[in-house]
């Protein structure tokens, strides 16, 4: 699979673009609120996760359904306590309005350990 090249531009937070077709595994560093501006200029806050991992250090801004997700994970809807759990991204698509678009998830399964 080639470079996409959606990737190559300036971008503050993560798209399904930006998995390159797989699965990938972080860490979460932090989990703020976040300002995130979409189609038409609409401006919505959400939580933004950052990782560990990643040169890039982009956000992840969470939509309810992967908030969910990290909660049934971890037992809690409190940010703090995602704090240096790992979980696992992967490109999807899901329906917006009458469109499909492209979209990351997360695994409903927590990754295995990292050893050192």
């Amino acid at each position: 699979m080639g470079t996409d090249v959606r990737a190559m531009y300036d971008k503050e937070f993560l798209y399904a673009y930006d998995l390159g077709g797989k699965d990938v595994t972080l860490t979460i560093e932090k989990v703020v609120r976040g300002e995130l501006v979409g189609t038409g200029g609409k401006k919505s806050k959400k939580p933004v996760v950052y990782f560990k991992e990643g040169a890039e250090k982009k956000g992840l801004g969470l939509c309810i359904t992967n908030a969910r997700t990290i909660a049934q994970l971890y037992g809690s809807f409190e940010a703090e306590k995602w704090i240096g759990k790992r979980i696992t991204l992967y490109p999807t698509t899901t329906t917006f309005g009458s469109a499909t678009v492209d979209c990351i998830r997360i695994r409903p399964v927590a990754p295995k350990a990292v050893t050192p």
